[in-house]
């Protein structure tokens, strides 16, 4: 970035490897396997929001859902999710060549954004579904309303500290701008309930109520399918 930017000049960690790191060779060893480390990262969490993304197309939470939930046959993989997930991921990482300050905001958003998600169905679990949530075959038993409600609590707080600033005196390069764009998000994701979404999202589809069974084509139903009990053990099939 050129002293022009209004960014505050950051050394890369390829940059503080070689740095620090003696000799040249092992420098140089250390940054591939991080720029390896980096790939694989990538390809994991295009996988995990491309499958995320995928679910809720399937649920018509997004404008053109019928087009973002299409599976690639030979593969049986969301493939149309996958691209889109890559060319946003792609479009964010051009952030950093316009401003620094804009695109380590959006990435410090991605822990707090991790906070909220954690944070809501843990709340309402403790609350509003206490006495009609269904209890797994694993759980904490008596103890789940109490360790609810201390995550609760900790996150919650926690939350709120990230979205103070790290440094004082207070600028616009250095400003923790977490709660501008997570309040942005809230407000578009508001507007667009109100506008469109309320009229067809009616909560997340099951396809299936035994995964044991899955019918050929699952994944694609839109609505809710009942499966068949099968004649015999010997004939039931788990698929992955």
């Amino acid at each position: 970035m050129d002293a022009h930017s209004g960014d505050n000049q950051t050394i890369s960690l390829i940059v503080a490897t070689f740095q620090s790191t003696l000799p040249h060779q092992g420098a140089l060893a250390l940054t591939i396997l991080l720029i390896i480390n980096l790939y694989f990262a990538g390809m994991s969490s295009i996988t995990v929001t491309s499958r995320i993304g995928f679910a809720m197309a399937r649920d018509d939470v997004f404008p053109f859902s019928n087009y973002l939930r299409w599976i690639f046959e030979p593969t049986k993989t969301p493939l149309a999710n996958v691209l889109f997930v890559f060319i946003i991921d792609s479009l964010f990482q051009l952030l950093q060549l316009v401003s620094t300050t804009a695109f380590l905001a959006l990435i410090a958003t991605t822990t707090l954004g991790f906070q909220v998600s954690y944070f809501m169905p843990i709340f309402f679990r403790c609350t509003t579904a206490r006495n009609t949530f269904p209890l797994s075959e694993f759980n904490l038993g008596r103890f789940s309303i109490l360790i609810g409600i201390v995550s609760s609590i900790w996150l919650f707080i926690t939350s709120i500290l990230m979205c103070f600033p790290t440094k004082y005196p207070v600028t616009k390069d250095n400003m923790n701008y977490t709660i501008v764009i997570i309040g942005g998000v809230a407000l578009i994701a508001l507007i667009y309930w109100i506008v469109s979404a309320r009229h067809r999202y009616v909560g997340p589809k099951r396809t299936d109520m035994n995964p044991r069974s899955l019918p050929a084509g699952h994944a694609i139903n839109e609505d809710t399918t009942t499966t068949t009990e099968p004649e015999s053990p010997d004939s039931m099939v788990i698929q992955f």
